[in-house]
């Protein structure tokens, strides 16, 4: 993903606005605004505590950044509700705390703010020490109909099969472990599968498993094994959170390998363009996005393609302008992206806690104005005022495929598909928030004390949609869900359904035709 990837995203990577050729223009100067740390530290001691007023201090602090800067803090959450969150932690600071039980107290935090660019991790040291010890569950899980199944394993036990559900770990039960660690997953609205989807990833499952059941190094697993449902009871290694993409390679190449960011094909009389991320695809030789999607569509008008399925899967994001792009050729006339993009301020204190000179720091990023709530419009974003329509037009029948993991642009995106009704939706719920995200500028501030990493989304995207439910992502027209066996055995059921619907509008049609 190229947003909200939390907690697998680049350290280093700098804060910007969700879009690529407008980088450089809209936030130069916010290229150094990263955390710097002590490169020479080669020692860290898990057992070290911080005192009351330091822990206090932090809490503090990253309540001040957040309410100063967050574009969208109260997008979801009222702002009092989250204040009092904020205060009865406070109160529970009453002694001396090691930094992943500090931590294990601020992911609620983050997380009831209710938005998936914002994210909180661990010192830079504390969280290298976490993903170098064996203290990762070793199977990569998959989610569905309330249940878990082991879809790839990870461990140093080869004989233990695909599919199997888990039913629980070290005794509690595996729906008593997902609903704790759902409450610490950032997620734009609260969207149940987005939380569920990232928590598919090993190396998220993992990270948050480790860090709030206690870092065991060893995991006893019952499990109904698949597909006699005999009822095994097994004991694992953990694994290391370094390691996952090394085991995952080795053992499902497949799976690892590298597909095209995005690309076109027609199955009979319908084309599918998948797109896996909205940017360029570098160092392929494919061309650039724009010039994807310009060809793309010419293709479709030659060839006169009537149906059009576009996979927006596990696509996390990108850049602002490919979204509207994409969008721009199913319109005939101009139309509104955005309704606004806005900042609260013209000058952050919160910039003291990156590497950004002066206390005080001004804004100097893209041009803004005072609007009349006395926050402050963006002005010169490529996608702000009214677009123009893309030629060639597309006017077919269109799928899109979205799931939990359809987030930030992509959810821009799919919003206008459907309030301007240019799309049926296949597939799950839609990882995004309805109606935009925060986003944009991310600085990466770090905690005085524990040196912990907060990423804050400054810029609150507000998009021209209305009439849908607020804490909402796009709920498909035609909802399917994949079975464990449908995942072994590599049928993507949802593609087919899509597949099966257009065809089927097809026919109706042209039995209508015949009749006339």
């Amino acid at each position: 993903m190229l947003h909200g990837d939390y907690p697998g995203m680049s350290v280093m990577r700098p804060p910007r606005f969700r879009t690529t050729a407008g980088r450089g223009l809209f936030f130069l100067f916010l290229i150094g605004l990263s955390v710097s740390w002590n490169s020479g530290q080669t020692s860290y001691d898990p057992n070290k505590t911080y005192p009351v007023d330091e822990l206090r201090e932090d809490l503090q602090t990253l309540w001040n950044m957040l309410d100063e800067g967050h574009g969208g803090l109260e997008r979801y959450t009222p702002r009092e509700v989250l204040k009092q969150k904020f205060d009865e932690a406070l109160s529970r600071l009453t002694k001396p705390l090691a930094e992943i039980d500090f931590y294990r107290i601020l992911l609620p935090l983050i997380a009831e703010i209710k938005d998936g660019h914002t994210s909180l991790r661990m010192s830079v040291a504390g969280r290298a020490h976490l993903f170098s010890r064996p203290v990762f569950f070793p199977f990569e899980l998959r989610f569905m109909r309330e249940k878990a199944y082991l879809f790839r394993n990870l461990s140093s036990d080869p004989n233990i099969k695909e599919g199997a559900e888990i039913l629980s770990v070290g005794g509690v039960p595996m729906p008593e472990i997902l609903q704790k660690l759902l409450t610490v997953v950032p997620c734009d609205a609260g969207i149940l599968t987005r939380r569920l989807r990232l928590l598919e990833s090993p190396a998220t499952f993992g990270n948050y498993f480790a860090v709030m059941s206690g870092q065991s190094e060893k995991f006893q697993v019952r499990l109904r094994v698949f597909p006699s449902n005999e009822i095994q009871d097994i004991t694992v290694s953990g694994i290391k959170g370094d390691d996952i993409p090394t085991f995952l390679q080795k053992r499902y190449p497949e799976a690892a390998r590298r597909k095209p960011l995005y690309e076109l094909e027609f199955k009979g009389i319908t084309a599918v363009l998948t797109i896996r991320g909205f940017g360029d695809d570098q160092g392929t030789g494919r061309p650039a996005y724009p010039q994807f999607i310009h060809d793309a569509f010419q293709e479709l008008a030659e060839k006169k393609t009537s149906n059009l399925i576009i996979d927006v899967r596990g696509n996390g994001g990108g850049a602002d302008k490919y979204g509207r792009l994409l969008f721009a050729h199913f319109m005939d006339k101009p139309f509104l992206y955005y309704k606004a993009l806005e900042l609260k301020k013209d000058r952050f204190d919160l910039f003291q806690y990156t590497n950004v000179a002066g206390k005080d720091a001004l804004w100097s990023g893209s041009s803004i104005r005072k609007n009349a709530r006395g926050w402050f419009d963006v002005l010169d974003h490529p996608n702000v005022g009214i677009m123009p329509p893309e030629a060639p037009l597309f006017a077919g029948n269109t799928c899109i495929l979205i799931d939990g993991l359809s987030f930030s642009t992509t959810g821009e995106s799919t919003s206008l598909f459907h309030f301007h009704k240019k799309a049926e939706f296949v597939g799950e719920e839609c990882g995004a928030g309805y109606y935009g995200n925060t986003s944009g500028a991310m600085p990466l501030a770090t905690l005085p004390h524990t040196r912990f990493q907060v990423r804050i989304p400054l810029v609150l995207y507000t998009l021209a949609v209305e009439g849908y439910p607020r804490n909402r992502g796009i709920i498909p027209d035609i909802s399917v869900s994949p079975t464990i066996e449908d995942l072994l055995a590599g049928r993507d059921v949802v593609l087919e359904r899509a597949m099966s619907h257009l065809e089927k509008k097809t026919s109706q049609r042209l039995r209508a035709e015949s009749r006339k």
